[in-house]
């Protein structure tokens, strides 16, 4: 998963914000937690606890239902809520989009869930004015803007020993 499904997420919460559809979002990631491999400990309830059509609703987050964090779990589970209200079309789209967030690696989805954030900070004329924008962008500029966008994203790689700083030398 890269950039481009970043940048389509992004659209996705512009539509999603215009149209007054709710997305549940989940807790950002601490530096902490992306330095250090941590594992999560399971919260209630268990995938197993579930409802059968709240399993269905949620289906795309299965393999990841365990180590979502309570307050994450609450929101999907009031988007699975929803769920049934929803049109056939609707329901294929958000499970497409709800197994394009479990791909997502913590980082992106950190990513994701800010440029969501700072979607729903714009009125929604002003959100529905700048995705009318963007895809009237011919397909060359979006792919400059997702590049644009890889590059924020790209940390800068650690020295090796031919691009590290050399040693003070010993002065005593």
């Amino acid at each position: 998963m890269h950039v481009k499904s970043l940048l389509f997420l992004f659209v996705g919460a512009i539509v999603t914000a215009s149209t007054g559809a709710v997305v549940a979002q989940t807790a950002p990631t601490t530096a902490s937690s992306t330095k250090a491999t941590r594992v999560p400990q399971p919260s209630r309830p268990s995938w197993n606890e579930l409802s059968s059509a709240q399993r269905e609703a949620l289906s795309p987050l299965a393999g990841m239902w365990e180590t979502l964090e309570p307050d994450r779990k609450k929101k999907w589970l009031e988007l699975a809520g929803r769920y049934p209200r929803l049109t056939p079309d609707a329901q294929k789209r958000m499970h497409e989009r709800m197994g394009e967030y479990a791909r997502l690696t913590p980082e992106q989805r950190a990513t994701a869930r800010e440029n969501f954030r700072q979607a729903y900070e714009l009125p929604a004329d002003q959100r529905q004015e700048k995705l009318q924008r963007y895809q009237a962008l011919p397909d060359d500029k979006k792919r400059a803007l997702t590049e644009q966008a890889a590059k924020k994203q790209t940390p800068p790689s650690p020295p090796t020993p031919e691009t590290a700083p050399a040693p003070a030398p010993n002065t005593k």
